[in-house]
């Protein structure tokens, strides 16, 4: 006989681990599934950061304190569950790389309804006065509430959580998804099944393979992110974001990225990945790469959307069908936020933010 759940969610990244959270918290039975293993997928990169200033320019992120306060709750919560280092409050500093930057930065900094001590302007000699190493002109961002986190562990922390409070999770599944009057049946190539009276699509950018969902302007874009062992790594304990990012994770690795290939033939790192990581951020931090030894690369693919906003929401035909995607290179900031406002349209009737919502396409 078939299990029966009141959702399945189709993929365990960031998405599919904050819709189920939400979800189990309102007393929903919910089975997760990926064709992979949890934080398999672009949701995987090695570490990233919570950064409420976005972009090349330093711009105010979407809905930034309540997104920044939805995930660090939820990091806070999640990191009692381990001993294992989840995250740290460790701030991100931006410095200007050139002349434009620095002056559309400081835009950003006077223009943008910035909460009380989310973002300081620092000129050059103050830059200098935290890292006399780095590049900088005419000064830079200081965001104190940036946070820089292990992702991977958090994600398999979080799936190990909800598992405990009755999650069902399945891993490298070979399943097949099929409309059955007023539910969903699942089929395994082992021959298992499984009911479902509504379906969740958070697999990022491979929610636009699925003939249901093929419609949604995804777009795929490959990143890559580089690990290196430097004793110089211990000199700084914040993260650094300028033309990618650079964050320690010990006080001997440090993390360096990430590319954004709209063109790409394969998914796997390589060369020339690493090469433009280290040209393009070894003239941030030229000393901290001079004598750093690669220790590993990683790459993923982000689901990108024209608006670099998500998409949440119902499909537009076929009820107790929903989606949750687009995330970009912003999973972290947006994900449990959206998480809960998906959780309360679903089961409450609340408002999806028009900005994010399938409607608007």
């Amino acid at each position: 006989m078939s299990k029966s759940f009141d959702f399945c969610v189709l993929g365990a990244g960031l998405a599919g681990l904050s819709i189920s959270k939400h979800l189990i918290d309102n007393g929903a039975s919910v089975c997760l599934i990926d064709t992979g293993e949890v934080a398999s997928g672009a949701s995987g990169t090695p570490l990233g950061l919570v950064n409420p200033a976005t972009g090349r320019w330093g711009t105010k992120s979407w809905r930034a304190e309540d997104c920044h306060q939805a995930v660090y709750e939820d990091l806070k919560e999640i990191q009692e569950q381990t001993p294992v280092r989840l995250f740290d409050k460790t701030g991100i500093l931006r410095p200007a790389q050139d002349e434009e930057m620095a002056e559309r930065m400081y835009d950003n900094f006077e223009k943008n309804d910035w909460p009380e001590d989310w973002c300081h302007w620092l000129d050059k000699k103050e830059v200098a006065s935290i890292n006399p190493e780095l590049n900088c002109v005419e000064g830079g961002m200081w965001l104190p509430h940036g946070l820089t986190v292990n992702v991977p562990t958090y994600l398999k922390s979080k799936a190990g959580y909800l598992s405990d409070k009755g999650l069902h999770i399945i891993t490298n599944a070979d399943y097949s998804l099929d409309q059955r009057g007023d539910h969903f049946d699942l089929s395994f190539k082992d021959g298992k099944t499984l009911e479902a009276n509504s379906v969740i699509f958070t697999a990022g950018h491979q929610t636009k393979e699925s003939e249901y969902w093929d419609f949604l302007p995804l777009h795929a874009i490959k990143g890559q992110v580089a690990v290196f062992e430097s004793t110089q790594a211990r000199n700084f304990d914040y993260s650094i974001s300028a033309l990618g990012y650079i964050a320690s994770i010990s006080d001997r690795r440090f993390v360096a990225g990430s590319t954004y290939e709209h063109h790409f033939e394969n998914v796997e790192p390589d060369i020339e990945g690493l090469e433009y990581l280290t040209n393009r951020l070894g003239g941030v931090y030229p000393s901290l790469f001079e004598n750093a030894k690669l220790v590993d690369q990683w790459a993923g693919v982000r689901a990108s959307t024209p608006n670099k906003k998500p998409i949440v929401g119902a499909h537009p035909d076929i009820e107790n069908m929903y989606v949750f995607a687009g995330l970009g290179s912003k999973g972290l900031l947006y994900s449990v936020y959206l998480g809960n406002a998906l959780t309360e349209y679903i089961l409450h009737g609340a408002a999806i933010p028009k900005e994010v919502s399938v409607n608007r396409l």
